[in-house]
């Protein structure tokens, strides 16, 4: 139960990082008068002039909010760009973990499928995140032969940190951490200290949730710097969500810190406020709505030879066309089903209404089996859990 807690607490920290981040303390002089900063639109540059302003072997970090569809557009412009302007590029992101680095250079390079990336990586159970989100900067690097560089730690390490600390860890596992942690940063431990007191929880522990917060930091930008180390000349390009990046005691003092020199923030607006400090660069950028998907209105779980079905929505589609619980779904469309993320990808540009042609192998009280075959339409409303 415990560590089913720390999982959703530090899911919760990271979606809800725009909000700690955001906040800032108090003047010391509370009689001095409140001057923040007024930005001028008309006399803003764009997004294109501020990056083309950047030096041609500067490192740029572009933060996100994981569920705005702008923070990614924003991400995939500033991709396009810099790539034009410098095509020796890579990008590092916070979207998969470090062990899975061989599968998305595998993928990359045309050796496997989409689908098998994405089951290999664990995206589906690691990020969860919308793949409609971060699938057209995973295109283009690899129309365009960009590599991508995991920088995240593995969720196996940051679940025992978040249950016992660094001291919970076997000496091999500490192996696998940077081996400088820098800590002692007041205003970084504060802000770390409010998305802790934003999931209150019994038997949580702040001094492990800080620990899991600086393996994150530290781990992402010793990844990133390592990379640059192992390819000199080539520019990297880091996307991952805004507290990792806002106020640069993050990823990117200890990028610097590692590098000897310094890199760039970019912060995509939003929740954000643009108080001084908080990024090189702040980005207004107008929300944006993927277009509604489609969905079968279940739980899914890769099972052998297929994908079982779990607890079925509110007015299932798939329980509307007679797919029960436990069933397995061999093949959508024709395209088989053989894991979860083929599942997924099946029905990736699926609009609700859509309909899909679904075969099945129900198993009845008696033992037997049988595979059926029947069209389903696709609902729109959302289980109340994360859509499968």
């Amino acid at each position: 139960m415990l560590k089913t807690q720390f999982l959703r607490m530090f899911r919760g920290a990271c979606v809800a990082m725009v909000a700690w981040m955001a906040g800032s303390a108090l003047a010391a002089d509370t009689e001095a008068p409140f001057n923040p900063p007024v930005l001028a639109l008309g006399q803003a540059p764009s997004l294109q002039q501020t990056l083309a302003s950047l030096p041609d072997d500067a490192t740029v970090l572009v933060g996100e909010t994981h569920t705005r569809y702008d923070h990614h557009l924003v991400q995939l412009e500033t991709l396009r760009f810099l790539h034009a302007r410098t095509p020796d590029i890579a990008i590092g992101v916070e979207w998969f973990q470090t062990p899975f680095q061989t599968h998305l250079d595998d993928y990359l390079a045309g050796r496997i499928s989409e689908t098998e990336m994405l089951e290999r990586t664990g995206y589906f159970d690691r990020w969860r995140f919308d793949y409609r989100l971060y699938r057209p900067v995973i295109e283009y690097a690899r129309a365009n032969r960009i590599p991508i560089v995991a920088l995240n730690a593995p969720v196996e390490l940051t679940r025992k940190i978040g249950e016992g600390g660094l001291a919970a860890l076997t000496p091999e596992a500490r192996a696998t951490l940077p081996a400088d942690y820098v800590r002692g940063n007041a205003a970084y431990d504060a802000r770390v200290r409010r998305a802790f007191d934003m999931h209150p929880m019994e038997g949580a522990n702040f001094a492990h949730f800080l620990d899991v917060m600086l393996t994150w930091d530290e781990t992402m930008a010793a990844t990133a710097a390592n990379y640059l180390a192992a390819n000199p000349g080539r520019r990297l390009l880091i996307f991952a969500g805004s507290g990792h990046i806002a106020h640069r005691d993050g990823i990117p003092a200890r990028l610097e810190r590692r590098i000897g020199k310094p890199v760039s923030t970019v912060l995509v607006a939003g929740e954000h406020t643009a108080e001084p400090g908080i990024a090189d660069f702040f980005v207004l950028s107008a929300p944006r709505e993927l277009p509604p998907a489609g969905l079968l209105g279940a739980f899914l779980e890769s099972a052998q030879g297929g994908v079982r079905v779990g607890r079925l929505a509110d007015d299932s589609a798939i329980g509307r066309a007679g797919i029960a619980k436990d069933d397995i779904l061999l093949a959508i469309d024709g395209t088989p089903t053989p894991g979860f993320a083929a599942a997924k990808l099946a029905l990736l540009d699926k609009k609700p209404g859509d309909t899909v042609q679904v075969r099945y192998r129900h198993r009845n009280w008696f033992g037997g089996e049988k595979e059926l075959t029947v069209t389903v339409t696709l609902s729109g409303e959302p289980p109340r859990r994360l859509p499968q």
